[in-house]
């Protein structure tokens, strides 16, 4: 009997010693590689006023004549120094994005009451009439990180 019990205390013990051995893989490690700070985009909206519906939600989006100029206004949070800002636009959502301006950093303000920093970039509409274009914002900060991109839909009159 107590033959048994060495044997069986033997294989428990052996387990043991082999479980211990074995290293857990860090998931969070392979899933979380971060190549430093980037800029944060709030709020990206369109025009001189901020547009609000009946149930308080921003309307980011504007439709304006053609050929207008537009702000794109950029309201952002950032512990790194800002280097500019980008636009691009694109037909959809998911289109094709092309560069139509960038901005060097400088001019943006710190707004106390948002806890942001506001950027208002200008850019002209379409020329054509009841066309519509995606905006995308991109803040890239000095260590040439860029933010993850927000958009808004600028329409222009029938």
């Amino acid at each position: 009997m107590t033959k048994n019990m060495r044997l069986i205390l033997l294989s428990f013990a052996s387990i043991f010693l082999l479980a211990g051995c074995y290293e857990e893989p860090d998931l969070f490690d392979d899933l979380l590689t971060s190549n430093g700070k980037v800029a944060q985009i709030a709020v990206l909206w369109l025009g001189d006023t901020k547009v609000y519906s009946a149930a308080g939600v921003l309307q980011p989006g504007i439709t304006v004549d053609s050929a207008t100029t537009v702000n794109v206004n950029i309201e952002y949070t950032s512990e790194i120094a800002v280097k500019e800002f980008r636009i691009y636009s694109a037909p959809t959502t998911t289109g094709a994005q092309t560069l139509v301006t960038t901005l060097p950093a400088g001019t943006q303000k710190y707004d106390a009451e948002l806890r942001n920093y506001v950027i208002k970039v200008p850019v002209k509409a379409p020329l054509t009439r009841n066309a519509s274009v995606v905006l995308f914002a991109e803040v890239i900060a000095e260590n040439n990180l860029p933010s993850s991109q927000r958009n808004v839909t600028l329409k222009t009159n029938p």
